[in-house]
């Protein structure tokens, strides 16, 4: 009997489940072999296309979605956000926002950090690929902003749920990269490099644009350590295959 694919879903979302579908995949559950074993839903990896196309079905039949209503964003490190009123390829766009039902924003993840956004007043949904450099460039401060101006939203009113990427504790960088950020995020790590908080750059981020602490769930699993449950592009490079977060409106 196959094994169905293992989802991690947020409990600040859990009251809000009857109008809301989200979820983070992990690599358990599908069909690819190795190194991309086993749900792999990147196709833009060195993975069977078969493989990838047989694992998002059984993503999406997990969580009760159509493939045909999902919006995919073309994920080129941005501070781009989208208005999404249509399924299928968004280009140069790292962020996704919507208020319609039954559209189910997407991202893919590595490292990376996704981050998930519900205004429960409104009914409006967004969704963030954040790496190091869209966290330099505030894209989820920005998102943030495109809720207030497009959906009238309050930022004591969003609920935010930051997934899993890798950690301070395993991501190193150079002075190059560091200088985008404060030091309060940064820890010496030999000659010009550092160890940089990602998460806690992004939580800040949300923190400053007046979301309450009470709001945010942080989920502080390293992608690069466990390499059991998730994807690592720092870890295994070219072999690793992607994760997908998944949030929208129930029709």
């Amino acid at each position: 009997m196959r094994s169905a694919p293992e989802i991690r879903r947020f409990e600040i979302f859990r009251p809000f489940e009857r109008y809301l579908i989200h979820g983070f995949s992990t690599r358990k559950g599908g069909v690819s072999k190795p190194p991309y074993h086993s749900l792999n839903l990147g196709l833009h990896t060195g993975d069977a296309r078969q493989a990838v196309f047989e694992n998002r079905k059984r993503y999406f039949d997990a969580l009760g979605i159509s493939e045909q209503r999902v919006v995919y964003p073309e994920q080129v490190h941005s501070d781009s956000i989208v208005f999404a009123k249509e399924p299928g390829i968004v280009p140069h766009c790292d962020a996704l926002v919507t208020d319609q039902a039954g559209l189910y924003l997407s991202i893919q993840t590595a490292d990376c950090f996704p981050v998930f956004i519900f205004d429960p007043v409104h009914r409006a949904v967004g969704l963030v690929h954040s790496g190091w450099r869209g966290t330099a460039q505030n894209i989820v401060g920005k998102t943030i902003e495109r809720f207030e101006e497009h959906f009238d939203s309050a930022p004591n009113d969003l609920f935010i749920a930051i997934g899993p990427g890798v950690q301070q504790s395993c991501y190193q960088v150079d002075r190059v990269t560091a200088q985008h950020f404060s030091v309060k995020f940064l820890l010496p790590d030999g000659r010009d490099h550092f160890k940089l908080d990602v998460q806690g750059a992004i939580t800040e981020q949300i923190l400053t644009k007046g979301v309450p602490s009470r709001n945010i769930e942080i989920d502080k699993t390293c992608t690069h350590c466990q390499e059991d449950l998730y994807y690592s592009y720092r870890r295994d490079g070219k072999r690793s295959g992607r994760m997908m977060g998944i949030i929208g409106l129930r029709e």
